[in-house]
């Protein structure tokens, strides 16, 4: 069965993978490669983190896929009031 399982298919997948470092790996392959139907999963995996270097990677991700829900996802991320992540949002959506 995952035989037939897309490349994009399986990084997605790789974002619910338990260990931190792994996941990284995942966002960032997400956002160089602009996968869009991402999007949904980022979102969730950044309501969930209260990592500040997982949240700024999904954030990078987000910005680099740039569809109007990626950058609705990030607005929703700044909601989550994190000095730290919310001052890179400034910095990237200016």
């Amino acid at each position: 069965m995952r035989g037939n399982i897309s490349y994009e298919d399986k990084i997605i997948l790789s974002l619910d993978h338990p260990i931190l470092d792994t996941r990284m790996v995942a966002i960032k392959l997400v956002g160089d490669k602009s996968i869009k139907k991402a999007v949904p999963k980022l979102t969730e995996l950044a309501s969930k983190s209260s990592d500040p270097l997982e949240l700024i990677a999904i954030c990078r991700a987000l910005k680099q896929i740039g569809s109007s829900d990626a950058l609705d996802s990030i607005e929703k991320i700044k909601q989550k009031n994190n000095k730290i992540v919310n001052r890179y949002i400034d910095e990237i959506m200016s």
